[in-house]
């Protein structure tokens, strides 16, 4: 058996050729490391993967789901891969690899996929810090920019959604009602209207926690003809036996399974995001807009009309001002400048 002088003579060793010098927290870091140092990368990401499920964090699972299979693709061997395997070069032939059928912004999404699971692997004490693959020398993940594209509709399109005649295409009914209803309820995410009961509206108002930040977030519905129009047609239009305004759910959400949740949300925003194409297009808009586009719409409205960002931001639920402030993308460098310039 080795004894613990064999393991620190190892782990001295070890430290030496890497850094060249040993001191006493380089050795306690690595000495701890060396419990989980069995721990491969595939091992790790389905532990991951699993912890997720059991969170219902579904599209995070998914998303990891994807990125392990597409690593598998790369190399065939990813089972025997550890995280110190995982360096620049390695990253780059990844990257390679992947232009075969993605663009930067999806290359993007599975390299911060890795980022995400190799910091939990150092913090869970699986990989020294060292070996960090995507460090201030290492792999950059911003050199990939996404092509940026018009996520909000103007004023004047906007209008052309609203006076369109649906009876001229009744197909797309369903898909202009929750576009204006998320537009109109402060950029209502789509899973958070799919979970929007009856007995939540009260006079035009009502709260929710956003399923994605849990941020608690109060709304008061203008009361317009567009809003009239939305409510009563879904008061008579019942489908479903279900408390949900919208039919988007064909059961009551706790008879689902969070998969079997998140798969149906995500079937009916497919098709509804193809039936809003639909409409762009009897509409004369040429844009690629879905249906989460409604919130960059009410949020680049609110701010053509000088509403404070801080006021949008808490709207929108979300957590940090740069995530409000990447709205300001749609805004030409003239709209920017009086938006600005209206503060002072």
């Amino acid at each position: 058996m080795r004894t613990l002088k064999d393991e620190a003579t190892d782990i001295i060793e070890k430290i030496q050729k890497e850094q060249g010098m040993v001191t006493l927290i380089q050795f306690d870091n690595h000495y701890r490391l060396r419990g989980n140092s069995g721990i491969l990368l595939k091992e790790f990401f389905e532990k991951e993967i699993k912890m997720m499920e059991e969170n219902g964090q579904i599209s995070y699972k998914i998303s990891l789901e994807t990125t392990i299979r597409a690593l598998g693709k790369f190399k065939r061997n990813i089972d025997r891969y550890r995280f110190e395997d995982i360096d620049e070069p390695f990253l780059n032939g990844f990257e390679r690899h992947l232009r075969k059928n993605a663009d930067d912004g999806g290359i993007a999404v599975y390299m911060r996929n890795i980022r995400m699971v190799y910091n939990k692997a150092i913090k869970a004490k699986v990989v020294s810090k060292i070996h960090y693959p995507f460090s201030k020398e290492g792999y950059k993940i911003s050199k990939l920019k996404s092509q940026k594209k018009k996520k909000a509709l103007s004023e004047q399109e906007f209008e052309k959604i609203i006076d369109f005649d649906v009876e001229k295409a009744p197909s797309v009914r369903h898909a202009r009602y929750l576009y204006l209803f998320s537009y109109y309820a402060r950029g209502m995410n789509f899973t958070d209207l799919a979970e929007l009961e009856w007995s939540h509206l009260e006079d035009l108002k009502f709260s929710y926690s956003r399923i994605k930040t849990k941020a608690h977030i109060n709304v008061k519905l203008p009361k317009n003809e567009i809003i009239g129009e939305v409510l009563n047609f879904y008061r008579k239009y019942r489908i479903y036996e279900t408390p949900y305004i919208f039919p988007i759910l064909k059961m009551n959400k706790e008879e689902y399974s969070a998969e079997e949740l998140y798969n149906r949300k995500y079937s009916v925003r497919k098709y509804y995001n193809k039936q809003l194409k639909y409409l762009l297009k009897l509409c004369e808009i040429d844009k690629h807009i879905t249906f989460y586009t409604a919130r960059h719409t009410f949020a680049t409205t609110a701010l053509r009309k000088d509403v404070n960002i801080n006021i949008i931001k808490q709207s929108l639920g979300h957590k940090k001002l740069s995530t409000t402030e990447s709205y300001l993308e749609d805004f030409s460098t003239n709209e920017v400048d009086l938006v600005i310039d209206s503060i002072f």
